[in-house]
């Protein structure tokens, strides 16, 4: 199925679209519930078709980038409409607060800086690193917390990614945080020194 898909059989896909979108538009439900966001049918419709669009795009790239070795078709349909359920809501809700009513805050040179690193090209693990040195952080952790923070993942989602406990996926974070906070206290007392 999965090669008539990426081939982009027309009938092939239509199936897949008709198999798989209860799941789909129950993953958008449960994101909307997630940020608190009470979408009407419509929107979690609209999100939905988002999903199977994104999907589709430039011949099927996402689809093809999915390897069934490493996960689940349902865990990556799950990921996808998370992820897109996400964009969506960030579009039509956008934050209520401006960074620049919150100018006072970056007063030093230094923090504006580091607060102008992040957003960019970088994920938000790279720009902590960047700013506070080498953690010494595992592979494991450090795909965890890509996934956490960068992918919005929570940790059942990791943990079936990853092909991992639930528990192991909390220990890793709570070790790469203990090690992130040891750099950054040891970078503040080298600048204090």
């Amino acid at each position: 199925m999965l090669d008539a898909l990426r081939q982009g059989d027309p009938r092939t896909w239509q199936a897949f679209c008709q198999d798989h979108a209860g799941l789909v538009l129950h993953v958008v439900r449960q994101t909307f519930a997630r940020y608190g966001v009470g979408g009407d049918a419509h929107d979690i419709e609209d999100v939905g078709q988002e999903v199977f669009i994104r999907l589709s795009k430039q011949d099927f790239a996402l689809l093809k980038r999915f390897n069934p070795a490493r996960a689940k078709l349902t865990t990556f349909l799950r990921v996808v409409a998370s992820s897109t359920t996400i964009d969506w809501l960030r579009r039509r809700h956008p934050q209520g607060d401006d960074i620049d009513d919150h100018a006072d805050a970056l007063v030093d040179e230094q923090a504006s800086a580091a607060f102008d690193g992040i957003g960019g090209s970088q994920s938000a693990l790279e720009a902590v690193e960047a700013e506070i040195g080498e953690a010494g952080l595992s592979d494991r952790q450090r795909a965890i917390l890509r996934l956490m923070f960068d992918e919005d993942m929570d940790v059942e989602d990791i943990a079936e990614k990853l092909g991992i406990a639930a528990q192991t996926v909390r220990s890793a974070k709570h070790k790469a945080m203990v090690k992130l906070r040891g750099a950054f206290e040891a970078k503040q007392g080298k600048e204090a020194r």
